[in-house]
């Protein structure tokens, strides 16, 4: 009789608790790539490797720093051994891009040209890796099935003077 006062309470309990986890933010696991900053004398064209871990996200950064005069001209690329996943370009072509990756290597290619009297320039590029969403483990429901057992456990030991 006791136990099914209890369920409405217990019912209400469990359901907070799933909501709850419902809203919980997915595992992420950012991991960086590359970290590069290069000077630029007059024209330079540059490639750089990279490899992505697993199927995921690498988002690229690439700034044209200000250092005397900005580059006059500077342009990304992304590729994988056949394909371009990103391309830009531009005189100020600082930005940030998000591209797909799956596991394997990849080639970041930069063309970059200096605008001052003394020919020279600089930029920097930063690539961050992020997995796909790692989803929380099916113990979840574990959890709240254990929170709801100690729950009733702790009224039954009441209800029997213990």
């Amino acid at each position: 009789m006791k136990l099914l006062q209890l369920l409405p309470r217990a019912g209400a309990l469990a359901l907070l608790a799933a909501l709850g986890m419902a809203q919980a933010p997915q595992a992420r696991a950012d991991m960086m790539l590359l970290a590069n900053t290069t000077m630029v004398t007059g024209t330079q064209s540059s490639v750089m490797s990279f490899s992505a871990p697993s199927d995921g996200y690498v988002t690229a950064t690439l700034q044209n720093l200000n250092w005397q005069k900005p580059l006059s001209a500077l342009s990304f690329q992304a590729t994988s051994g056949a394909d371009v996943l990103s391309s830009w370009s531009g005189p100020d072509a600082s930005k940030t891009e998000t591209f797909k990756v799956t596991a394997g290597n990849y080639f970041a290619h930069i063309v970059a040209t200096a605008a001052d009297e003394f020919d020279v320039g600089l930029y920097s590029l930063n690539l961050s890796f992020a997995p796909n969403a790692v989803p929380l483990p099916a113990s979840s429901l574990l959890l709240l099935t254990g929170i709801f057992g100690l729950f009733l456990v702790s009224r039954n030991r009441r209800s029997f003077g213990f």
